[in-house]
């Protein structure tokens, strides 16, 4: 039985479209819900993949077999440039680099709270980490708010910390042993 093209875009389109939303099943309260770039980008770079696994299953329900070629090649540069945007958060700026950390926060908040945790180390390494998540959702928040209202205070790229664990973070990461 051969299948019709439209059907096949259809199936990626609302797959991809639902995947986006389900991007936000963990977070921890609907108000963290926050519109995200990233995680839209995502579920294109996950609709992409989707499209070259379907029609590789699929290859003989659909003719043309350039248009085959066509569809898994486009689907490939889609999701390799959607990744790469993604990989270096060239679409994402002050506010927008908040509003897609609130629910990346808010998943840590629920997993942290919700994990079925047996060592009081671990449960005071989640604890904190609950402590930590809401607090900085609350700074985000007003710093989205203000920034929204005022302006950025700064028009230049700034640098970030170094992600090496630095001496002078041994001893606490250490303390969790105690």
């Amino acid at each position: 039985m051969k299948m019709s093209w439209s059907r096949f875009v259809a199936m990626i389109a609302v797959s991809t479209t639902v995947m986006f939303p389900l991007m936000y099943q963990l977070i921890y309260v609907p108000d963290h819900a926050t519109f995200s770039p990233t995680r839209l980008v995502s579920s294109i770079v996950m609709g992409s993949a989707m499209t070259v696994i379907m029609l590789s299953f699929m290859w003989k329900m659909y003719e043309g077999q350039k248009t085959k070629i066509a569809v898994l090649v486009g689907a490939v540069v889609v999701g390799a440039v959607a990744l790469g945007i993604n990989r270096e958060q060239a679409l994402i700026g002050d506010v927008d680099f908040m509003k897609s950390m609130i629910p990346h926060h808010s998943i840590a908040i629920n997993n942290a709270r919700k994990a079925a945790i047996r060592d009081p180390r671990v449960r005071k390494l989640a604890d904190g980490i609950i402590r930590a998540q809401v607090k900085e959702i609350a700074e985000m928040k007003l710093l989205i708010a203000n920034i929204e209202e005022n302006g950025a205070r700064g028009n230049i790229p700034l640098p970030p910390r170094t992600t090496e664990i630095t001496q002078d973070m041994h001893p606490e990461i250490e303390a969790a042993l105690k």
